[in-house]
């Protein structure tokens, strides 16, 4: 073999690893990224739609009255996060359930951002908003107004 055929044989090797590296480090920055993406479509804001004029009472069971508002079902515990927006006119409350729906436990009304945690064998809860500067009572068209103050995301 000649010394030119060599080189030319070992140049090649060399390429060919090359591509394989820069290959594997594509796979692997294409699958982190999804990775990544995936974490953050598997959270869920809970909007103003889910919310109707009502409360709850003591025991987590439907109160009527025009005095706040409630979410319309329980939602998943899982990542539970409350943010209260600036300036909020609102208290808020969590009401959870267990995994057959029954009432655990709530928090006292909040004014500030929820810690996220929840009783242990909760499974779900119910928000409940309440209007600190409402005197005539909550109006369909202020839901959406105090749904807004309180952020509530979970984890889907």
């Amino acid at each position: 073999m000649s010394n030119n055929l060599k080189k030319h044989i070992v140049a090649d090797k060399v390429k060919w690893i090359a591509i394989f590296v820069i290959a594997l480090a594509l796979i692997g920055a294409v699958t982190t990224l999804f990775v990544k993406l995936d974490r953050q479509t598997t959270v869920t804001e809970i909007g103003a739609e889910a919310y109707v004029i009502g409360g709850l009472d003591e025991n987590g069971e439907a109160l009527e009255g025009n005095d706040s508002i409630v979410t319309r079902s329980a939602f998943t515990t899982d990542g539970l996060k409350a943010t209260v927006a600036k300036d909020a006119a609102v208290t808020y409350a969590l009401y959870f359930y267990d995994v057959d729906g029954k009432f655990v436990s709530a928090t006292e009304a909040l004014s500030a951002d929820f810690d996220g945690v929840v009783p242990e064998n909760a499974e779900s809860a119910k928000i409940v908003i309440t209007p600190t500067e409402d005197e005539d009572g909550v109006s369909l068209t202020e839901v959406l107004n105090y749904a807004g103050q309180v952020t509530v995301v979970v984890n889907r």
